[in-house]
């Protein structure tokens, strides 16, 4: 047979899919009557049993009364011999990603139409119109090696395929013009549209069970009543809808291992071998226009320790150079206890920025020689103390947190914003300004008639000559976390001014003003 159709589709679909995927997961399951609950390992047998129901039974549990819809016990109570599975989610996953594997084999052209159904678009492959039959029984028979049992259709439009594969015994071509074919088409239950429930419902009430039921309705007396929905069961049941396919495009991974046969003990060999594997990922990069915007490199040591960091750039780029002077800033402050022996780097694609800058905003010239620079900072003065102070939603007084610089430049591409210059009003100061000591000192005061009379601080005792009244902060009350602070500003016989402020752990000297 042949279609005439100028485009050809084929459907690949697995009957039972869950039952299928589960036989995978227990291959020495005996010839006995099995069905598989539409539940999965997580569930606790007391919600398998209120909440499960049959979804697939075996040709001998069929043969003995059980069929889909059952509950456990009802299925127990027809066949005392059932065994009972439940779903398998991830053997149905690698059941389906052969499925598309089966798929690639043929043509790049392809989708994941749902579970267990695979649609390709078969026009372009070399041969294939003349022997459909016979490349649609070499379909099942790879298939089968993977201990799966397909049904194939074909036909010149996406959902007539797909309807063509539930309908065949094991391979169905279906030819443009009307015949046998169609009719057996249209009996098929409208189950295989896969309707919402609400529809499957209403169609129930009207008496409607298979295509052809449904195709002798008026179609505009369909839409006026079940509303788009209706429509396109109509056109699929009808003879298909014209649509492009979702096609599967596998994730490429820009990702390189390397393996040493001699293990790596200083810095140099390591550069010598990032900048091989950068060279080789940033010219797939190239290729597809694209560029990298994180670096994560992992380090496996003779001694099974795994040493594992990622490092967000501040402007996405696919320059060798600037990547390897990236890591190379990193690993200069890094110390190993034994030899490298597995290099592993991989890049994060993204499309390059074609932001155009406005006229009044500034920018940094070079966004990741910042962010180098921001590196070696933090290396030399460790972890988590490099980078922007932001002002947290507290009461407490110097209550702030570090937020990373280079995370910041690469939501903005090294353009700071309106929001990150100050507005003049916030710079306006208003009374003498306090110098922080970082971190407070713990300090001793004296007190006489409830007011500080006399401190000592690093520099010795002072006796304090006039004291304003204190104020009383507090905060965080409602966890582990609660604080309050009594503060004093205090004027000290040195002549300077003072601020101090007694907490639970003692008194504190927060800073001078001035």
């Amino acid at each position: 047979m042949s279609v005439s159709h100028t485009s050809i589709y084929a459907a690949l679909w697995l009957p039972r899919f869950q039952l299928q995927a589960a036989l995978r997961a227990w291959p020495d399951t005996p010839r006995v009557p099995l069905a598989v609950l539409d539940s999965d390992l997580t569930q606790s047998p007391a919600e398998a049993e209120k909440k499960g129901h049959v979804l697939h039974a075996n040709p001998q549990a069929e043969r003995a009364g059980i069929t889909a819809g059952m509950t456990p016990s009802q299925a127990l109570a027809r066949c005392h011999g059932l065994i009972l599975r439940h779903r398998h989610p991830e053997e149905e996953m690698r059941a389906h990603a052969d499925l598309l594997r089966c798929a690639s084999h043929w043509t790049p052209h392809y989708e994941s139409t749902a579970p267990g159904l695979c649609v390709m678009e078969v026009s372009r492959v070399r041969n294939m119109r003349g022997r459909l039959e016979a490349s649609g029984a070499n379909m099942r028979q790879w298939l089968v090696q993977c201990g799966l049992q397909a049904q194939v259709g074909f036909a010149g439009n996406l959902d007539m395929a797909c309807l063509a594969a539930r309908a065949a015994k094991d391979v169905l071509v279906l030819q443009e013009h009307e015949g046998c074919e169609r009719t057996l088409l249209h009996q098929l239950p409208l189950a295989v549209l896969q309707p919402s429930a609400n529809v499957t419902e209403v169609l129930q009430l009207w008496g409607i069970r298979t295509l052809a039921e449904l195709i002798k309705l008026p179609r505009a007396d369909i839409t006026a009543r079940l509303g788009m929905e209706g429509a396109t069961l109509w056109d699929m049941a009808a003879g298909g809808r014209e649509r492009l396919l979702r096609l599967v495009r596998p994730e490429v991974a820009y990702r390189e291992v390397m393996e040493l046969e001699h293990p790596v003990e200083s810095l140099e060999p390591l550069l010598f071998l990032l900048r091989r594997m950068l060279d080789s990922i940033c010219g797939r990069l190239a290729e597809v226009w694209l560029v990298a915007s994180e670096e994560r490199l992992t380090l496996r040591f003779e001694n099974d320790e795994v040493h594992e960091r990622s490092i967000q750039l501040a402007e996405p780029s696919r320059h060798a150079g600037l990547l390897l002077r990236v890591l190379h800033t990193h690993l200069d402050g890094l110390t190993t206890a034994s030899p490298i022996r597995v290099v592993i780097l991989e890049l994060t694609a993204s499309a390059p920025d074609a932001r155009q800058s406005q006229l009044f905003q500034r920018g940094l010239r070079n966004p990741n020689r910042f962010a180098e620079t921001l590196a070696q900072l933090e290396a030399l003065l460790g972890a988590g103390n490099v980078g922007r102070p932001v002002l947290l939603p507290s009461r407490r007084p110097g209550a702030f947190a570090l937020k990373n610089q280079v995370e910041a430049l690469a939501v903005t591409s090294g353009v700071l914003s309106k929001d990150d210059t100050p507005s003049p009003e916030e710079g306006i100061a208003h009374g003498l300004p306090l110098r922080w000591r970082r971190p407070p000192c713990q300090i001793r005061v004296q007190m006489h008639e409830g007011r500080p009379a006399a401190m000592n601080i690093p520099e010795g005792w002072l006796e304090i000559v006039q004291a304003n009244p204190c104020s009383l902060l507090s905060g965080d009350w409602w966890d582990c976390h609660a604080w309050q602070r009594e503060i004093w500003e205090v004027a000290a016989s040195d002549g300077a001014l003072y601020q101090i402020a007694r907490e639970k752990q003692g008194w504190m000297l927060d800073g001078m003003f001035g």
